[in-house]
């Protein structure tokens, strides 16, 4: 989300070609990451379904899996953080000042009907 906001915003903040391009890279890189691990993370969630749908459970077995999803998942978080903070080092601090000016003064996500509460 920060990255495509970021490139929706090109021209009011003034990025060069060059800037455009690795934050473009960036994007594409994570994107690529992002359906490898969801693919890798729908396999162990069928694995795990498997070792559930027994009439004995091998709990061992399934405590790895579970894990294995949870590392997946965490892995995903942490690389998606990482690829934010490349992206906001490509800009200058004079680009990062407006680019946070600007999203700071939009309505909080709740408000704009993104990541609806539970309660919905």
């Amino acid at each position: 989300q920060v990255i495509s906001e970021m490139l929706n915003r090109r021209e009011a903040l003034g990025l060069a070609a060059d800037q455009v391009k690795k934050i473009e890279q960036l994007r594409d890189n994570f994107e690529r990451l992002s359906i490898r691990n969801n693919a890798e993370l729908r396999i162990v969630e069928l694995d795990i379904a498997g070792l559930l749908d027994t009439p004995t459970v091998d709990l061992a077995k399934v405590e790895a899996k579970v894990r294995e999803a949870e590392k997946l998942r965490a892995d995903l978080r942490i690389a998606r953080i990482k690829v934010i903070e490349q992206a906001k080092a490509t800009l200058t601090p004079e680009q990062r000042k407006k680019f946070y000016d600007t999203v700071e003064s939009r309505p909080p996500r709740a408000a704009r009907g993104q990541n609806p509460s539970a309660k919905e």
